[in-house]
């Protein structure tokens, strides 16, 4: 199946800013905040650290928090771990009262927001409108989250595909790590890390989308996100034209069939 007409349009469209080098201005992405109601705002800067290493996200909660978030844990998901005082209650020699005393610390279990599931989704997170395409990912198979996620990335994508989590309402990083997801469908898994090919298709794909569905003009954003890979990103878009031709294709015959 051949990309559509409109798609052909926004490659060229694309090529043509980078060959001439009359590419948009440069944006900076909002990121996403935890919630203001989040537990872990309230916990030691040691907890935070050490949740966000297990966890790779900012905002974790226990078990009954996310209940009275009106989420639940997901079948099989993995708990990152905080320590807590123990606290036992002793009596004052003098007073005679008994007071709270710590007597060391025991782990409690927490959940990442990713480790939720639920029929309400988190206000604190979600976009107002959804995006061109969340249907088709959903119906391929693609989980999309909203949440607030490491300092270094807007967002990332599994390695099989499976799952986008987004650090950002921006549509461009949405089309970006649909772009690696359907990628990793196409060739059966994603590399490790960040791959210099698969993220030069995922920015060349995103700034395609973002001209076909005309939210317009983000060839800045992706020359200097691809220039960080490759000295000559008009030669590494063509190089990765074949591939983001396949991508669009797979939008095209899904979209055709809702």
């Amino acid at each position: 199946m051949k990309i559509s007409e409109n798609a052909q349009k926004s490659i060229d469209r694309v090529i043509d800013r980078f060959k001439t080098g009359d590419i948009s201005q440069i944006t900076r992405v909002a990121r996403l905040k935890i919630a203001d109601n989040a537990p872990s705002n309230n916990w030691s800067l040691s907890n935070k650290v050490l949740a966000f290493l297990q966890a790779d996200e900012l905002d974790c909660r226990g078990y009954r928090q996310w209940l009275e978030a009106g989420r639940s844990i997901k079948k099989g998901s993995k708990a990152v771990y905080i320590l807590v005082p123990h606290l036992i209650k002793k009596e004052d020699k003098e007073t005679e009262e008994k007071k709270s005393v710590c007597v060391g610390f025991v782990t409690t279990p927490v959940f990442a927001a990713s480790s939720t599931t639920g029929d309400r989704p988190l206000p604190e997170y979600e976009p107002v409108s959804l995006p061109p395409l969340y249907e088709v990912a959903k119906n391929m198979g693609i989980s999309i989250e909203y949440l607030p996620i490491a300092d270094n990335k807007l967002g990332d994508c599994k390695t099989d595909g499976t799952r986008i989590r987004l650090g950002t309402h921006e549509q461009s990083i949405f089309f970006h790590e649909l772009a690696h997801a359907i990628h990793a469908k196409i060739n059966n898994g994603l590399k490790q890390g960040q791959n210099k090919q698969q993220e030069i298709i995922a920015e060349f794909t995103s700034c395609v989308l973002m001209d076909l569905y005309e939210f317009g003009d983000s060839s800045g954003n992706a020359w200097e996100y691809i220039s960080s890979y490759s000295s000559n990103p008009l030669i590494a878009i063509t190089k990765a034209l074949s591939t983001v031709e396949k991508v669009l294709q797979v939008i095209n015959q899904h979209e055709r069939s809702k």
